[in-house]
């Protein structure tokens, strides 16, 4: 009996022990969030001129077109270097599919569309879509 006793002593004070200890709860992970084009650029100053002759802005809101003015997609993102100096632009193709591809600065040129600017490149729509698609 008197085993019993200070069995369910300590035992009570073991639980009374533990309920008032203060229990922070376990840190929550959250999940990574996806690339976005703009956070890709948020570095960037968005209204100065960065690449040929347009802001960052102008850029990802532009169109790429074919030299005969097919239009081969949009583009999403400026693509920067660890300098922050514009390499390429990302663009996502004209038709079925959901992918980007990365198109170096080389060879295109700007077409001023009214108040928009489009990017004229060389390349035919097939050219574009044989590209490596782009991850960020």
């Amino acid at each position: 009996m008197t085993r019993s006793l200070i069995l369910a002593a300590a035992l009570a004070a073991l639980l009374a022990a533990c309920s008032e200890q203060k229990k922070e709860p376990a840190p929550v992970a959250e999940p990574a969030a996806a690339p976005t084009p703009a956070a890709a650029t948020a570095g960037l100053t968005r209204d100065e001129p960065m690449a040929l002759g347009l802001t960052v802005a102008q850029l990802e809101d532009a169109d790429l077109l074919s030299a005969n003015g097919s239009d081969l997609g949009d583009v999403e993102r400026v693509d920067v270097d660890s300098a922050g100096k514009v390499t390429g632009l990302i663009v996502a193709p004209t038709g079925p599919g959901e992918r980007w591809v990365r198109l170096p600065l080389t060879g295109l040129t700007i077409k001023a569309d009214g108040d928009d600017h489009d990017v004229v490149t060389s390349m035919t729509w097939e050219e574009v879509k044989a590209l490596p698609a782009w991850a960020p």
